[in-house]
């Protein structure tokens, strides 16, 4: 696909304003643990740091389940919600898929629930994980060893937000760039294969 042809007009982009992710979303801390968290097959779903991939995306399988915990709504994300990582070594958000129910969300992870008339979720995340999320959680992380991102410095982060259907344009932009990435990937692979192969039936007959 070749994206420097791509039309920012046709994008929308022409339109768009920048506002504070504060005013298109509601952000709210994780569960704290004042203890050691208890696992429990009967517990309730959880959503730890570790769960959210490097690449924005909530690795549902690795999920667990924590007993004796007592949430209030704002610790509980639905589909649609994000979920920010905003400690360590890199800051990714992620969309919450559905699932069966609610999900913990566990501090210092924070709940991103966004007002859908003014952003889309798909969105968001594309753009707090580019290279505009990147500069700025680099310039306002707080501390080397673990670096942290607080909710306070997050809810200021600055989102350039063109209309619904422009966001709607450019997350259908981004999806077929990474399904070419992943034909491409894949094309590469079995070239890679078919190499191999026929360099050993070549061996295999000296």
């Amino acid at each position: 696909m070749d994206f420097e042809n791509v039309s920012k007009n046709a994008l929308g982009l022409s339109k768009s304003h920048t506002v504070s992710l504060r005013d298109v979303a509601q952000l709210s801390v994780g569960y704290p643990f004042r203890n050691t968290c208890v696992p429990g097959e009967s517990g309730t779903l959880a959503c730890f740091l570790r769960d959210v991939d490097s690449d924005g995306s909530l690795n549902v399988g690795s999920l667990r389940r924590v007993e004796d915990v007592k949430p209030n709504g704002s610790h509980l994300a639905v589909a649609g919600d994000i979920v920010f990582r905003s400690r360590g070594g890199s800051f990714v958000s992620a969309i919450v898929p559905t699932l069966n129910e609610d999900l913990l969300v566990v501090a210092p992870m924070i709940r991103i629930r966004v007002n859908r008339e003014r952003v889309l979720p798909e969105y968001l995340v594309w753009y707090m994980n580019g290279a505009n999320g990147t500069a700025f959680f680099k310039e306002f992380a707080k501390g080397s060893a673990m670096p942290l991102i607080s909710k306070t410095v997050l809810e200021q982060m600055p989102i350039k937000l063109p209309s619904l259907q422009a966001q709607q344009n450019i997350v259908e932009l981004v999806e077929l760039g990474r399904r070419e990435h992943e034909i491409m990937a894949e094309i590469v692979k079995q070239k890679n294969l078919i190499l191999e192969t026929e360099i050993s039936k070549y061996l295999e007959s000296l």
